[in-house]
């Protein structure tokens, strides 16, 4: 799905719920590149999503499905790549791990022998061997 898309499909998931999303140009000095601002908040007991015009759009995305992630969402229908999104922003959710760049060495999970104590074992390999 295009960034655009996915941008637009969080905003009529916001308005399904009752949350309006208003783009505005934030101050510069309150905002950056590395720390963009913005979010869930409530004007005149009104719930409100504020996202600055003026950062790049996956940091829009980021800050709509953020403060979407902080709302119940499971009444309403979502295609699941918009809650994967909303997901993947939630407070407690981890952080994937990033694909590991050619000719950099790979770090396998490592699993305990039973009872958690003792020797660390590699994980089981899925290929045979053959000596030559």
């Amino acid at each position: 799905m295009e960034l655009s898309r996915l941008l637009d499909e969080l905003t009529q998931a916001a308005s399904r719920v009752g949350i309006a999303v208003r783009m505005e140009a934030f101050d510069p000095h309150l905002s950056d590149a590395r720390n963009p601002r913005g979010g869930l908040c409530t004007v005149l007991g009104k719930r409100l999503i504020l996202v600055d015009a003026n950062a790049s759009l996956p940091d829009r995305i980021a800050t709509i499905a953020g403060a979407l992630a902080r709302v119940d969402m499971e009444s309403v229908f979502l295609p699941p790549i918009v809650r994967a999104t909303i997901g993947a922003h939630a407070p407690g959710a981890r952080p994937r791990p990033r694909p590991a760049a050619p000719g950099e060495p790979v770090r396998l999970p490592v699993r305990r022998a039973k009872g958690g104590k003792g020797q660390r074992l590699l994980p089981l390999a899925r290929t045979k061997w053959r000596d030559a």
